[in-house]
């Protein structure tokens, strides 16, 4: 019985788990905040003719997305519920504050 609860929620979560579109425009991050979901995606979309950086050091959900050239997508997952800023390394003052819901 337990191993079928667990199925079911893992298959619910990938059922209805949805991807956020974050464009890098302007050295800004289009939209500026999001509100997503434990198992939601995040995809960066480079819109800039440079480089870009996402990253956020928070210890429920961080990660780096490295240097993304120009014209790039790169997706992070939501791992965990709470509230946390998205930076980026090469243009500080790009912030994105994203809220995550279980």
């Amino acid at each position: 019985m337990k191993k079928i609860l667990f199925t079911l929620s893992v298959l619910s979560t990938f059922l209805y788990a949805a991807n956020h579109i974050v464009d890098q425009k302007g050295k800004t991050f289009i939209p500026h905040t999001l509100k997503v979901k434990v198992g939601d995606t995040i995809t960066f979309k480079n819109s800039d003719p440079f480089s870009h950086n996402a990253y956020t050091d928070d210890p429920a959900n961080e990660f780096d997305i490295g240097i993304q050239a120009p014209g790039t997508d790169k997706t992070v997952k939501v791992k965990a519920p709470g509230n946390f800023d998205v930076e980026c390394a090469i243009h500080p003052n790009m912030l994105l504050e994203v809220s995550a819901s279980k």
